[in-house]
């Protein structure tokens, strides 16, 4: 049966959260794949309607959701800075085009002496493109560190490898659909394939998995020579 319900917390880098019914009742748990419409990202209090329905745990799932009203945000008009203090804006305007100046000769004068060095770092640390978030990407890399298990929502195993080019990323592992990496430990290379979802700290790779309902990519990992999925 269809029911009416808002978002009342998400977490868009794992790409799950939990809808509040309108007519009252528990949370329940929705992933992103659930979504018919794959043209937005999901939003606090955006108005949904979906059916019910168990994942392979028996645990209540929200499936075939979609969006009925988008919420929003809260805009206020005020008068502009520029408009209020126009002699103020004008001296910040000079402030800033003398510091553009004084930095821009600082520059020029660095460079004249930059080491052969310092300018092959600088290319190396370009080399690597971070994707657009939710795009697939695949890659190698050395784990670095191991995370306790994310218990939130479903179950994930979270490790942080280091890329060739000296970027990490967060691995996040569904292991209530995938099997887990037993007795992961630093130093040891991982594949990946997954989707992509940037953040401050350097991106985080999920979806490493099949996906049951077969509407999302499947992703996976690669350990040992043995392959989880």
């Amino acid at each position: 049966m269809e029911q009416q319900g808002r978002i009342t917390q998400w977490n868009d880098s794992r790409g799950f959260g939990f809808i509040t019914p309108l007519s009252g009742g528990s949370r329940i748990f929705v992933h992103i794949s659930q979504f018919q419409q794959r043209n937005r990202r999901p939003c606090l209090n955006d108005l949904l309607t979906y059916s019910i329905g168990r994942d392979q745990q028996g645990r209540l799932r929200a499936k075939e959701v979609r969006y009925q009203k988008y919420s929003q945000p809260q805009t206020v008009t005020k008068k502009s800075f520029w408009a209020a203090y126009p002699i103020k804006a004008a001296l910040l305007i000079l402030l800033a085009l003398i510091a553009i100046y004084f930095r821009l000769n600082d520059v020029s004068t660095m460079q004249s002496f930059e080491s052969p060095t310092s300018s092959a770092d600088k290319a190396s640390q370009s080399t690597y493109q971070a994707p657009q978030s939710g795009a697939q990407m695949g890659g190698e890399g050395v784990v670095v560190r191991v995370l306790a298990d994310d218990n939130d929502g479903s179950r994930h195993q979270r490790f942080i490898l280091r890329l060739a080019s000296g970027q990490t990323l967060l691995i996040a592992h569904n292991i209530d659909i995938a099997n887990r990496i037993e007795a992961l430990r630093i130093g040891e290379r991982v594949e990946f394939y997954g989707q992509y979802e940037s953040n401050p700290e350097g991106g985080v790779i999920h979806w490493t998995h099949h996906d049951p309902d077969g509407s999302h990519v499947a992703g996976w990992l690669k350990h040992n020579g043995m392959v989880y999925q």
